[in-house]
């Protein structure tokens, strides 16, 4: 039934879910209600046969002992008068002597006889009144037991009784009341349920058709307008629609990016390609040696760049897979000097009047991975060397005390080349983002280079930061916690 049930509409599922937990309220409350009227109706006919029958005792009894007669005498005068006098409507008196015989009845039992039940018959013989139930002609009777006495004498046993049709009527429409109730109750239940969960859900509908617009037409500017309660305050579903606008305004980001990405990757895959295409036509035609060697390192310097960028794109696609960096420890001014060293021997490759200055290298540990700390470290001067035209290029790496141990290992890159303008500093970590399209293409740039110091940096838990003023070269710097 529960696997049934969780295929319904959520709507319907909330509906019979309240529905039930109000069947089982009313039922208890059906229950406890019928039970303690059936007890306390109980309690009172009994009573009332207690009352009547100490009323019928104390008459018998005073009229035995004003004749002043024995026992013998009292069973016998009992046989002869009737007790009519004593009994009310839907009452019945009945006098039995010690061996159970019937001395006596009121008319109301016509030819009838209250039944007799030896086993409480012999109890009320012993002092101890008793009551119980039988059926007498079409009516059932609750009947009760008492001893009757004359000068201390037990002579026999008085049995009160009272029809519990009143009674019995009374439980039937009771019941019959709560059973209507109760089907009206879950019948309104269901129907005020299901409006109630269908003006409630209304907001997460609206929440799913939008879902399925943006989907079909990839529109993420459309956003669902917050709901606000009765007192002006946002309630649960409000909080929903917030969230669900700030989850479709990040998917239209990501979507934006992906789609610039993939644009800049084909943009970027392509040039490189067109280039090598160009020269091996140009050779098959054929070429004078000089111009046929020229087309050869051209080409090799593309590919070797497509390659790099290749190489650059696969990290990234490991990033966004979520890679994991080893967690070693390692010595991060060992690993500054060696980049450093790499960078020196690139600047001497590319034949630029550059001064590569180690100027200070502070003792470090950090927890890491040192492959790509390197490869960060090295993408900074790596970028340093390509774009600083003449000048000097300055790292260190700087361990600042604070009060509390050892603060922030700062790895800083500085150059002397021409500057990063303002309005390109937000944007500068970006994938593909480049200050200068055409020059950073021209000295074999990617463009992802930066991007990914940025994600290898913060995978360390740290944070990378630039300061630059065009002009007046550009300082990277690369923090990152100590052991």
């Amino acid at each position: 039934m529960l696997k049934g049930l969780r295929r319904l509409p959520i709507r319907w599922q909330i509906t019979f879910w309240f529905s039930g937990l109000l069947a089982i309220v009313l039922l208890f409350f059906g229950l406890s209600f019928y039970f303690t009227l059936q007890t306390d109706q109980l309690a009172r006919i009994d009573e009332s046969l207690k009352r009547r029958a100490n009323e019928v005792r104390l008459r018998l009894e005073g009229a035995a002992q004003a004749a002043n007669l024995n026992s013998q005498q009292v069973s016998e005068a009992l046989q002869i008068n009737p007790l009519d006098e004593f009994a009310d409507p839907g009452v019945y008196v009945q006098v039995l002597d010690q061996q159970g015989k019937v001395l006596g009845d009121s008319y109301s039992l016509g030819q009838a006889r209250l039944p007799i039940d030896p086993a409480l018959v012999l109890v009320a013989l012993n002092g101890q009144p008793s009551t119980g139930e039988a059926q007498v002609s079409s009516e059932k009777v609750r009947i009760f037991y008492q001893a009757l006495s004359v000068k201390n004498e037990v002579v026999g046993v008085l049995e009160v009784g009272e029809s519990l049709k009143p009674y019995t009527d009374t439980l039937g429409q009771v019941r019959l009341f709560l059973i209507l109730g109760a089907v009206v109750a879950l019948l309104i239940s269901l129907v005020g349920g299901y409006w109630v969960t269908k003006r409630a859900l209304q907001p997460v509908v609206r929440v799913s058709e939008t879902a399925r617009r943006i989907t079909a037409t990839r529109d993420f500017e459309e956003r669902i307008p917050q709901t606000v309660n009765l007192r002006g305050q946002h309630d649960e579903i409000s909080e929903l629609a917030a969230t669900f606008n700030r989850m479709i305004e990040e998917l239209g980001r990501v979507f934006t990016a992906h789609r610039q990405f993939m644009a800049d990757t084909s943009h970027e895959l392509r040039t490189p390609l067109t280039i090598i295409q160009g020269n091996l036509d140009l050779l098959k035609r054929g070429l004078p040696r000089d111009e046929a060697v020229e087309a050869i390192q051209e080409s090799g310097e593309e590919a070797a760049r497509l390659s790099r960028l290749v190489a650059d794109l696969l990290m990234l696609a490991q990033a966004d897979a979520g890679m994991m960096v080893e967690h070693n420890e390692i010595d991060l001014a060992e690993v500054v000097r060696r980049s450093f060293h790499r960078a020196d021997q690139l600047a001497e490759t590319l034949g630029k009047p550059l001064k590569l200055t180690l100027e200070r290298l502070d003792s470090a540990r950090v927890i890491g991975d040192e492959y790509r700390l390197d490869q960060a470290i090295f993408n900074l001067l790596d970028n340093a060397v390509r774009y600083t035209p003449q000048g000097e290029i300055c790292v260190s790496l700087v361990v600042e005390p604070a009060s509390n141990g050892p603060g922030p290992a700062i790895i800083a890159v500085k150059d002397t080349g021409p500057g990063i303008a303002p309005q390109h500093l937000p944007h500068i970590f970006e994938r593909f983002y480049r200050v200068d399209k055409a020059r950073s293409r021209a000295l074999g740039g990617t463009g992802l280079g930066l991007a990914i110091v940025k994600y290898i940096v913060e995978a360390h838990g740290g944070e990378v930061k630039v300061e630059s003023q065009p002009g007046l070269g550009a300082t990277f710097k690369i923090l990152i916690s100590p052991l």
